[in-house]
């Protein structure tokens, strides 16, 4: 049996989708015992919404705005699974939100609870290098990119940026250099000629969560292969509004 806590963040469009793909493809041999949520992006509401809307530009932030609110509220009242708590709910997981991961109370309970893996999946705080040794086996993190190409945020953005025909998702485990280590699980899917990057997002986030369940099965079965991230590969920061204007001006669509 391998025990698995993931360190997240919540949204009420992609997040849950990679559960939704993971919890259906987990074997018996994996237990996630917690999943702990983060603040989104590390930031407060009002920074996350400023960044948003640099983002999205005024008309499709109040597009996201409204799909937001009525996701949530659907979420609420139980029409649909629009969170990483309602999803979790469904497989009897426990989730918890906390400003931090990198903690000595948490990193000591990752090792009181005798966990093997820590899954990052989407999480917006770098971990230390106690958190990274507090797990048996180690920690993985899910990025949706054929790495070292595109390490950073809002990889499947700079992708589609650059005319990519294919995405890549990568399942590594975690060193102290962001979105290096080695990978465990690699795979790719096409991109359509009509895919807004919503659509590629969405899918990149089913893919990831089915690689990231084979990844486990992998280890429960003591069957993984590494192999390290070599190169210097491209490293990109978030979009600046220029960037997303210019992505449109190209054809792309974000929504």
């Amino acid at each position: 049996m391998v025990r698995v806590a993931i360190v997240t963040q919540d949204d009420p469009f992609y997040v849950p989708l990679f559960f939704e793909s993971f919890f259906s493809r987990l074997s018996d041999g994996i237990e996630v015992e917690s999943i702990v949520e983060l603040p989104s992006f590390d930031e407060s509401g009002v920074e996350l919404a400023r960044r948003m809307f640099g983002f999205y530009g005024p008309v499709g932030f109040v597009r996201r705005g409204v799909e937001f609110a009525g996701r949530t509220a659907l979420d609420a009242v139980g029409v649909g699974r629009y969170s990483v708590a309602s999803v979790a709910d469904e497989y009897g997981v426990p989730v918890e939100r906390r400003e931090s991961v990198n903690d000595p109370a948490f990193v000591e309970r990752l090792r009181k609870r005798d966990v093997d893996v820590l899954l990052s999946v989407s999480a917006p705080e770098i971990f230390d290098v106690e958190l990274l040794d507090a797990p048996n086996w180690g920690c993985l993190n899910v990025h949706t990119a054929d790495l070292p190409n595109y390490r950073g945020m809002m990889p499947t953005f700079w992708a589609l940026y650059h005319g990519e025909e294919e995405v890549g998702v990568t399942v590594h485990t975690m060193a102290e250099e962001i979105d290096r280590g080695e990978a465990v699980r690699r795979t790719s899917f096409p991109v359509a000629d009509d895919d807004t990057l919503d659509d590629v997002i969405s899918r990149g986030k089913e893919v990831g969560g089915e690689l990231a369940a084979r990844a486990l099965d992998d280890i429960e079965e003591g069957r993984v292969s590494r192999s390290p991230i070599e190169g210097e590969g491209s490293y990109f920061s978030f979009p600046t509004p220029d960037e997303r204007r210019e992505f449109q001006h190209r054809g792309g669509e974000l929504l």
